[in-house]
């Protein structure tokens, strides 16, 4: 039988079996991670739970006792699970960060010629009237 990270913790109204994974990392040491990587954060007591922004500027949620985050939403129903701080960002909170970066910048570039076309055909119709 192997040993699993996961314990059971109760039964919900469903009849459904609750598991949790404790990540072992203290308060202070996901505060100096953060600290250290240069990741901006901010810390809400009422929920236990750290609001992160990633390289493009997409906030995360993140529960620091249990490893769970989500992308932030006005709804955060679905989570995922991390094995603590160093997992998350490591492995998820810049993920896309390339790609998302290049969108970006696309887009910019886009509305930038989208502005200069405008501002010519605006310049056009002043000049024919």
């Amino acid at each position: 039988m192997s040993n699993s990270e996961w314990e059971y913790v109760r039964t919900n109204s469903k009849g459904e079996s609750i598991f949790r994974r404790d990540t072992d990392d203290n308060f202070d040491f996901v505060c100096s991670y953060f600290d250290d990587n240069d990741i901006p954060y901010r810390f809400k007591k009422g929920g236990n739970v750290f609001i992160l922004q990633n390289k493009t500027g997409r906030d995360y949620i993140y529960y620091w006792t249990t490893g769970r985050w989500s992308p932030k939403h006005r709804s955060n129903k679905i989570h995922f699970h991390s094995k603590g701080v160093e997992d998350f960002v490591t492995k998820y909170l810049n993920k896309y960060n390339k790609e998302e970066l290049e969108r970006i910048k696309e887009r910019e570039e886009q509305k930038k010629l989208y502005f200069i076309e405008k501002e010519k055909r605006r310049i056009a119709n002043a000049s024919n009237t």
